[in-house]
């Protein structure tokens, strides 16, 4: 307001009101109205074949929010995760309908439905691939690196590093960040490559089941003819996520759907 007093939480900020709330009183649950049916598959609006996801775990929740679902930001999951306070997403529309269930960790009675618990999806992503021989057995190279992302204030979302080679997305749906400048800055120090127009595909599984899902997905890429771009795993105990091409996003989402959804 006039004073500068911060009145309003932006998007969502009914949504982590009420888990600050329910987290503050130790509340048996929070409960988020929505008009969707809780949390699917993967975007009911891209794929007619999205079905419901039963249960999710607080970890499950947040890796599937900051990779491109909408259903409840990440900033809402935080509060009632810190507290251990349960959570459900509901349809305002279909009050009878049970929803999706977020919660510290299974009980011994809940049971996976499926190894893949949904699929979630970014476009528009920049990929920065960084190469030098400095970065071989010399330290402080990925120091300078991240010190001009911080100077240009851009947030990486996906890292993969191998001995002379560091390879990093950036979304810039969130806010502008000037990629020409990071990228004089660091041929400096690098051969710099940026690819625009990529997407980073989501799924979210636990590490006990992802060696079959990860064969599982390359051989669908394989099939697609698909040039995967980057593969993050192993960074969390629930999430693997692939950078590909755009155009190709759509084809590949849908067909890993049918694969770990049915069709």
């Amino acid at each position: 307001d006039s004073k500068g007093i911060i009145t309003t939480l932006g998007r969502d900020g009914s949504d982590l009101t009420a888990t600050v709330i329910g987290a503050a009183v130790k509340a048996s649950e929070v409960q988020i109205w929505k008009d969707v049916s809780g949390v699917q598959t993967t975007d009911p609006r891209v794929i007619s074949s999205a079905k419901p996801v039963r249960v999710l775990t607080f970890e499950e929740a947040a890796e599937l929010s900051t990779f491109g679902s909408k259903v409840v930001h990440p900033a809402a999951v935080l509060p009632a995760w810190q507290a251990g306070v349960p959570m459900s997403v509901r349809n305002s529309m279909a009050p009878e309908d049970p929803g999706t269930r977020i919660v510290p960790k299974l009980s011994s009675t809940e049971t996976k439905e499926r190894r893949v618990a949904a699929i979630s999806s970014k476009s528009n992503i920049t990929m920065i691939v960084i190469k030098s021989s400095r970065m071989l057995g010399q330290h402080g190279f990925l120091a300078h690196v991240f010190s001009v992302f911080n100077k240009y204030a851009a947030s990486v979302d996906v890292i993969a590093t191998s001995e002379v080679t560091v390879s990093l997305t950036l979304d810039e749906g969130y806010k502008h960040v000037d990629v020409p400048a990071i990228e004089r800055e660091l041929q400096e120090v690098a051969k710099v490559s940026v690819l625009h127009d990529v997407a980073m595909l989501t799924l979210i599984v636990p590490k006990s089941d992802s060696v079959s899902v990860l064969r599982e997905a390359f051989t669908v890429f394989e099939e697609l003819k698909i040039q995967v771009e980057m593969v993050s795993h192993g960074a969390s105990n629930v999430n693997v996520t692939f950078v590909l091409p755009g155009d190709q996003l759509l084809t590949a989402s849908k067909k890993l759907h049918d694969v770990f959804f049915g069709p």
